[in-house]
């Protein structure tokens, strides 16, 4: 595993586990049923999570909404081959495939000004 090119969106909005994971797949149709709430995709695993400190008065509120959202979607390289500039197209590829209109995404990550 390499941490750097690790990376978390954060995810807020009605959609449950298994209803963002479905939006995930079907933008990202190479993506690969894992277990229970993850894929492996274009290289990583991904899970989703909730955010155990979500709380919609904050993430509505707060400057730093996103710590306050309902979801994290975790991005873990398993393949050795992913690069910095790998992670940033599928950052993007994931916020295009989640987009909605009660939807809101946010990258967290070391490049996240990339993306």
């Amino acid at each position: 595993m390499r941490t750097t090119l690790q990376f978390l969106l954060m995810v807020d909005g009605p959609p449950t586990a298994s209803e963002l994971l479905n939006q995930i797949r079907t933008g990202l149709p190479d993506a690969v049923p894992h277990r229970r709430d993850s894929v492996d995709v274009r290289g990583n695993l991904l899970e989703i999570t909730p955010n155990e400190a979500a709380d919609p008065r904050l993430a509505a509120t707060d400057e730093d909404d996103y710590l306050w959202f309902r979801w994290r979607v975790e991005l873990t390289p398993m393949d050795r081959a992913v690069d910095e500039g790998h992670q940033i197209a599928l950052a993007r590829e994931l916020l295009r495939a989640i987009d909605g209109p009660e939807v809101r995404a946010t990258v967290c990550a070391a490049f996240e000004d990339r993306v």
